[in-house]
């Protein structure tokens, strides 16, 4: 996995924004396609519009189900996890005084990051990134590849 100061994971918030926007917006349109699928029957009769429109809509699921899990998946390969894709929240791991953390973002929380949190903490337990602790989030160490969690 890679590891981010803050500094770096900063750096990859114009990209990231901008895949996060995009899950967003297609992971509202298919809860939208949704929604109108769940006011058709279930087996609309055959040939009836109905079933032409069910079938269309849950073509158009399938499309934004798609783009969604093709953003995460671009996100998973710049080493950021996607926790919640309809508010957009992702975390970053860093290195935090020798122990593995998230450095916690949320799409509405702009240019900086502001929050961390333990692996296990999870959204509620997350804390401030302070001036007085910022420095101390580790990235990748000099000639350092790749980090397991263990």
């Amino acid at each position: 996995m890679k590891l981010y100061s803050v500094d770096e994971a900063e750096r990859t918030l114009p990209l990231v924004k901008r895949i996060v926007r995009d899950i967003i917006r297609n992971a509202g349109e298919h809860e939208n396609r949704l929604l109108q699928r769940k006011k058709l029957p279930l087996t609309p009769p055959a040939g009836s519009s109905a079933e032409e429109k069910a079938f269309k809509l849950e073509e158009e699921m399938e499309t934004y189900e798609h783009e969604v899990l093709r953003c995460q998946r671009e996100l998973e390969r710049m080493g950021i996890e996607l926790k919640d894709y309809r508010i957009g929240l992702l975390d970053f791991y860093s290195r935090y005084d020798g122990r593995i953390v998230y450095l916690c973002w949320k799409s509405d929380e702009g240019d900086t990051l502001t929050y961390w949190h333990d692996l296990q903490a999870g959204f509620r337990g997350r804390q401030r990134i302070t001036p007085a602790n910022r420095h101390r989030f580790q990235g990748m160490a000099p000639g350092e590849k790749y980090c397991e969690i263990a």
